[in-house]
């Protein structure tokens, strides 16, 4: 898959950077030079494992930081860590379209929060160009269905 630049350096605050920056960290240190939407995942999961609110959904659904992370390297491969500093976030078009569903499930209003990223793969189920980041959570045995309730549900109590 050929990344893409994202069209500024780093997204807005608004649009998830700190899940950009973790996810963009994970990529390298698994290998690759780019976040495609597994990483993403991994991002928000190691971000949603730290909120109580959310720490007993993940726990609920088997969902943790380490089991997406051997998902990852199970569904799309093992590469060797990236050398060097590196200046900008590639990020692939998968990416960039979860990134854009998370922000349309925050709304206008709010910012783009580590449940927003999860909710986006999870309704990208069906769409083939979300990336494999579902293939990932499928692997850990997650039903798509009762894990999205009960997030939504985790989230409202908020």
């Amino acid at each position: 898959m050929q990344p893409a630049h994202l069209s500024v350096a780093l997204p807005s605050v608004r649009h998830g950077r700190e899940i950009v920056l973790l996810a963009d960290l994970e990529s390298h240190e698994s290998g690759f030079g780019f976040v495609d939407a597994e990483h993403l995942l991994l991002a928000a999961v190691t971000l949603c494992a730290g909120m109580p609110r959310f720490r007993p959904v993940l726990d609920a659904h088997g969902v943790t930081p380490d089991g997406v992370r051997a998902g990852i390297r199970a569904f799309v491969g093992a590469h060797r860590p990236c050398p060097g500093e590196h200046d900008r976030v590639v990020c692939t078009p998968a990416a960039a379209r979860v990134l854009a569903r998370a922000a349309t499930i925050a709304g206008p209003l709010e910012r783009v929060r580590p449940v927003h990223v999860v909710l986006a793969v999870l309704d990208g189920v069906d769409d083939p160009f979300m990336g494999s980041a579902h293939d990932v959570l499928d692997a850990l045995g997650v039903d798509p269905r009762r894990f999205r309730r009960a997030l939504r549900r985790a989230a409202r109590r908020a």
